[in-house]
């Protein structure tokens, strides 16, 4: 069963957990995960600078990253999309609960900070199809951008990069075949030239849907792009 089709918390438990309890042990919390499981379930942890799955040591790029390099050049992640993180994402994208994409955005803003990362010219989220747009009701990679945005006290732009092309959800598809799936999938009608763009999205598993927008982007002139996801699928079977 792919991963975003895992049952998720049902919206009565969830609303008698947060905002006033955290959302995995339920002591009182003002954000969704209190400070002591922030620190146990996202922890700052050696991640590859390239695609941010988790390595041995600070610095290290992973080996598929030096076999067949990204087309961005760093990228950022809170932690990784296993449980019991992966419910926030759930919750996010099929709860109607865009308050979880701010709360992703505040905390990869401060982590940006922290690990003084160059600061973008542009802030993008990856976008949603009109179809899908309507159907959730808000894009969570936009929610979590312009918190960024205004942690980073950047300019971010939710209109720049378009979805043109609808395709099979990625969640749905094997990773070799989400390349194909996702191609052509994107536009942009802004020039970027010499600029440096922050590309946001919820979850990077295979990287294709943030390699077909870095390349869009790429085309349009922009100088460097980085990428900020909230959750990164491991590359290691989960223990």
């Amino acid at each position: 069963m792919p991963a975003l089709e895992r049952p998720i918390l049902p919206a009565s438990r969830w609303s008698t957990l947060w905002p006033g309890r955290c959302a995995h042990c339920e002591a009182r919390s003002s954000q969704p995960l209190c400070n002591a499981c922030l620190q146990q379930d996202l922890p700052l942890r050696p991640r590859c600078p390239r695609c941010g799955v988790g390595v041995a040591q600070d610095g290290q790029i992973c080996g598929h990253c030096l076999l067949h390099p990204p087309r961005w050049v760093g990228a950022l992640t809170l932690g990784d999309y296993r449980f019991p993180n992966d419910q926030f994402i759930l919750r996010m994208k099929f709860g109607a609960e865009p308050a979880i994409g701010r709360w992703f955005g505040d905390l990869l803003g401060a982590r940006w900070l922290d690990a003084g990362l160059p600061l973008p010219d542009r802030i993008l989220p990856v976008p949603l199809s009109r179809e899908r747009l309507r159907e959730r009701g808000f894009n969570p990679a936009w929610e979590m951008a312009r918190r960024i945005a205004k942690r980073l006290d950047r300019p971010a732009d939710p209109h720049a990069l378009q979805r043109v092309r609808q395709g099979i959800a990625q969640s749905k598809l094997p990773l070799d075949a989400r390349k194909r799936n996702i191609r052509g999938a994107y536009a942009c009608q802004t020039r970027l030239d010499g600029k440096s763009v922050l590309l946001v999205d919820d979850v990077m598993t295979s990287g294709a849907t943030l390699a077909e927008a870095t390349q869009v982007l790429l085309q349009q002139g922009a100088s460097t792009v980085r990428v900020a996801v909230a959750l990164r699928t491991p590359l290691d079977p989960a223990p």
